[in-house]
């Protein structure tokens, strides 16, 4: 029974995330998000904050450099995950509003399922219920989940991440899969940093064996890399 009431959730999450996902016109940093992921082009015309594509600009220089090739990697002011995301989505299906915001929408069902695993693991199967059907319905979460930005990137992500080292607590060869996923989780929006203190300070406190563990360690190499 609990099984099909964790499937409605997920259902009326994917609805409000999915339904009319185009609609309006798009708001706030969706269209530089947009503009920087069609061509992979790191521009936003800020006056103050020029983007190293700016710094080498022939125009700028009287023609007198040529533009690194690095430039092309460039988005200075954010991690490139999500530009990276949107541009292969576009490439594949076309460039959309919804298309844009599509990846958002999926990571924002995913992260309700998450939402629901993680519960299951630290409390019960009604309480993860509780929690899920909560974070479906959301406003806030649902506004975040259609829009082609960071936020739903990083929510998935930071929960991935905890999902996996709460499985980690349990088999260390988690450790492995919470160091890719927090990697991922940097290259989406740097704020997700808040992950590792809070991963360490609990392994210092009740784990302080898993410092010897080879796995975490191979893990944090993977994490910089």
């Amino acid at each position: 029974m609990r099984k099909y009431w964790l499937i409605g959730i997920l259902i009326i999450a994917a609805t409000l995330r999915l339904y009319g996902l185009d609609r309006g016109d798009t708001i706030n940093d969706e269209v530089f998000y947009g503009f920087r992921a069609v061509g992979l082009l790191d521009f936003d015309k800020a006056e103050t904050q020029k983007t190293p594509l700016e710094w080498w600009d022939p125009r700028a220089t009287g023609g007198q450099s040529e533009i690194p090739w690095w430039t092309s990697l460039s988005f200075h002011d954010h991690p490139p995950f999500v530009f990276w995301v949107q541009h292969i989505f576009m490439t594949i299906f076309g460039d959309s509003i919804f298309v844009m915001r599509l990846p958002s929408a999926l990571l924002g069902i995913a992260s309700v399922y998450l939402i629901y695993l993680i519960g299951l693991k630290l409390f019960s199967e009604w309480a993860a219920l509780t929690a899920t059907a909560f974070f479906a319905t959301t406003l806030n979460n649902i506004y975040i989940a259609r829009t082609g930005m960071q936020e739903a990137y990083v929510i998935f992500f930071m929960l991935l991440t905890s999902y996996f080292f709460l499985k980690a607590l349990e088999k260390d060869k988690y450790l492995i899969w919470t160091s890719v996923t927090l990697g991922l989780a940097f290259l989406t929006k740097y704020n997700s940093f808040i992950l590792v203190p809070i991963f360490l300070i609990y392994l210092l406190l009740y784990r302080r064996e898993y410092f010897l563990n080879k796995k975490l360690w191979a893990g944090a190499f993977l994490t910089i890399i």
